[in-house]
C-alpha cells in the first residue's frame, strides 16, 4: 500500500506563513514570496494591537491583506488568547478561504458550525511542542480529529533526530490509508524534521508551511528555498 500512495503522490502546496508586526511588514514580505506559494497564512496575533482590534478595523485590514495576496488562498490564524481568537476567527468566517482552529479550543464545534454556514473551510490543528509521538498515535488523533467536522487536519511534532521526522509521515500515510480520509497536513518541525517537510507529499499531506525572511517555528524553510526543493524532489519521480 506505501508504494501504491507514493506513486499517485502530489507535491504538496506551499502555504506563506507571515508573522508580521506591521501591515507594511506584511506588505513587503508578501509582495517578496508570494509568487513562490499557493496559500498564504496571516497570524493576526503577530500583528501589533491586534488584540484590541473592533471589527471594522479588523475587517479593514483583512481587505488589505486579501488584496496583497490575489489569487492566493488565505488563512486566517489567531495563537494566544481564545477569546480574542475566537472572535477574530467569527469576523474573518465568509471574508477569508480557511480560518486555523486549535483542536483544544473549547468552543470547536461551535465555530465550525458557523464556519460552514458562512462557506469559509476549516483547518483543525495540534501543536506537540518539544517532542514525536509514535506513529500509531498519530495516525490516531487524525481519526479522532476528523469527528470534528473540520475540512483539513494538521498535526505539529518535534522532531529531535530524522527517524522521528520519519514517524509522523508514516503515521499520517497511515491514516490516508483509511477509506473516506480528511486532507492532512503532517509536519516535524525542528531541524531535523527539514527532510519531512519537502517528502511530505509522498505521505499524503496536501501543504507545507514556509516562512519569508524570518521562520516564525523551528526547522521552518522560506517559501523561495523550498520552492526550489519541491522543484528538484518531485521532478526525479
Amino acid at each position: 500500500m506505501r508504494e501504491e500512495k507514493r506513486e499517485v503522490a502530489k507535491r504538496p502546496d506551499i502555504c506563506l506563513s507571515l508573522c508580521c508586526a506591521t501591515m507594511e511588514e506584511f506588505e513587503i514580505e508578501s509582495q517578496d514570496y508570494k509568487e513562490h506559494c499557493q496559500l498564504v497564512e496571516w497570524n493576526v496575533d503577530k500583528m501589533i494591537g491586534s488584540a484590541k482590534y473592533e471589527k471594522e478595523e479588523f475587517i479593514e485590514k483583512l481587505k488589505q491583506v486579501k488584496k496583497l495576496c490575489q489569487g492566493k488562498k488565505l488563512i486566517v490564524n489567531y495563537a494566544g488568547s481564545e477569546i480574542v481568537g475566537n472572535r477574530i476567527r467569527r469576523w474573518a468566517m465568509g471574508h477569508t478561504d480557511i480560518i486555523d482552529i486549535d483542536i483544544n479550543n473549547s468552543q470547536i464545534k461551535k465555530l465550525i458550525r458557523e464556519a460552514k454556514i458562512k462557506r469559509t473551510k476549516t483547518l483543525i490543528s495540534q501543536h506537540i511542542s518539544g517532542k514525536m509521538v509514535d506513529k500509531n498515535e498519530v495516525a490516531t488523533q487524525f481519526v479522532k480529529m476528523e469527528k470534528t467536522g473540520g475540512n483539513i487536519l494538521c498535526i505539529e511534532c518535534f522532531a529531535n533526530s530524522e527517524e522521528e521526522g520519519h514517524h509522523i509521515l508514516q503515521g499520517a500515510s497511515a491514516y490516508t490509508q483509511l477509506k473516506r480520509n480528511k486532507p492532512i497536513i503532517a509536519i516535524a518541525m525542528g531541524e531535523e524534521g527539514q527532510a519531512s517537510r519537502i517528502c511530505a507529499g509522498d505521505f499524503g499531506s496536501i501543504l507545507t508551511y514556509c516562512c519569508g525572511s524570518k521562520p516564525d517555528a523551528p526547522g521552518q524553510i522560506n517559501a523561495k528555498d523550498m520552492n526550489k526543493y519541491l522543484d528538484i524532489y518531485y521532478e526525479r519521480r
